[in-house]
């Protein structure tokens, strides 16, 4: 690795836009892409990592790498979950660490957080990024700065996001079992689950990386006095393409016993497990970091094994992570929505309102605990793009 260019830096105004892209220069002709939204399990240039945990001995590491024939420089920004109900600020940390060709990186997140975060977990945003000088391809030097691809305008010795496409990367989860202390999210319910299930255990998956159709290496994004701006949308006109509608899984009710059917008779297979936690985990792309965070608000619907249909709405500030049976009391074994050969469902989160400035941009996964293991998988991201997002950081020198 050459010479890390670290820099750690209380983050400034954060808003995201949805906005997915299409495949670069640097994309080989097997990753190439069309479409103007995200798609899961494509190098991006713009990497998500739904989750970190780092409560109590929990520990998580993500991977990146930079798989371009030319290296880049990476922009790690760690989103913390508030620890308060009200409309606050979510703690928002980053770091610039130089990533050479075909390199893989990998990061300790508490490590890299130092203990920051008020609850020990959020999610994680990388990006690949240069700085701009006089000898960059786009500096202006009437006025001392580079210009970018959807209009903007960079100055001189800052750094802004770029289009690469060819990130990717994993997050990797080590749990060791004790929830921390305190509520959050939600009044009266704790940080993080119990420690239920194997202790210790290890789940993993993709980081969901989003393109950009600009020309490969442009910068992306503007500075403005709140800070530097990029843009989520499914035209030519946004840095990055536009992020999903709607968020959706499969799941398990909570303390089902895991069974596949409807019986009869395919039930005789046994009994592969039981739930004991099915985890709901939610981020918002629209963020602002010296904004109080607006609350995200969704209406929600699950369908039972009958397609039976419960709907709800939910609202949550940043981030979190949220037991279903939280979001929906009747989401449990026993309940309105289990019957005798239903142990599983699908729930659908769409945000409300569905357009315009305040609607939130949801990214997710999925997090089930049993008595034999865990498992961690992203949720299935609707292809129908949403209103545009934007998403505001500082610039760093």
């Amino acid at each position: 690795m050459s010479a890390a260019l670290r820099k750690w830096s209380r983050l400034v105004p954060v808003m995201f836009i949805g906005v997915l892209l299409l495949g670069s220069m640097l994309t080989p002709s097997a990753f190439a892409q069309s479409s103007n939204t995200l798609q899961d399990n494509v190098p991006g240039s713009l990497l998500v990592f739904p989750i970190f945990d780092v409560f109590g001995a929990n520990e998580t590491k993500i991977r990146v790498v930079c798989n371009g024939v030319t290296g880049t420089t990476l922009r790690l920004t760690f989103i913390c979950q508030p620890n308060t109900t009200s409309n606050v600020f979510c703690p928002s940390f980053d770091e610039n660490v130089d990533c050479t060709s075909h390199q893989t990186l990998v990061f300790d997140v508490d490590t890299e957080l130092f203990g920051a975060c008020p609850t020990g977990q959020g999610f994680v945003v990388v990006w690949a990024e240069d700085l701009c000088t006089d000898t960059s391809a786009s500096f202006n030097p009437s006025n001392s700065t580079c210009t970018t691809a959807t209009g903007g305008s960079i100055t001189l010795g800052e750094f802004a996001p770029i289009s690469y496409n060819q990130l990717f990367g994993s997050y990797h989860l080590y749990y060791h079992g004790v929830a921390a202390p305190g509520t959050c999210g939600i009044a009266g319910v704790p940080c993080a689950p119990p420690p239920l299930g194997p202790n210790p255990d290890t789940e993993a998956e993709n980081a969901i990386a989003i393109q950009s159709r600009q020309t490969v290496f442009s910068f992306l994004g503007t500075d403005t006095p709140a800070g530097l701006t990029v843009t989520f949308g499914s035209t030519t006109a946004f840095d990055y393409v536009a992020l999903p509608k709607t968020v959706q899984t499969d799941f398990a009710v909570p303390g089902a016993p895991l069974t596949a059917g409807p019986t009869p008779p395919v039930l005789a297979d046994g009994i592969s497990g039981l739930e004991l936690q099915t985890n709901v985990i939610l981020l918002n792309m629209n963020y602002s970091q010296f904004l109080n965070g607006p609350l995200a608000n969704m209406s929600v619907i699950a369908w039972n094994w009958h397609e039976t249909g419960f709907t709800s709405t939910h609202r949550f500030i940043c981030w979190e992570r949220v037991p279903i049976n939280l979001i929906d009391t009747r989401i449990v074994f026993g309940g309105p929505f289990f019957d005798t050969d239903s142990s599983y469902g699908n729930i659908r989160f769409t945000p409300s309102p569905l357009t315009g400035a305040t609607s939130p941009q949801l990214l997710g996964a999925i997090e089930e605990v049993t008595n034999i293991g865990r498992t961690i998988r992203n949720m299935v991201h609707s292809s129908t793009a949403a209103s545009p997002a934007t998403f505001v950081t500082d610039i760093e020198r």
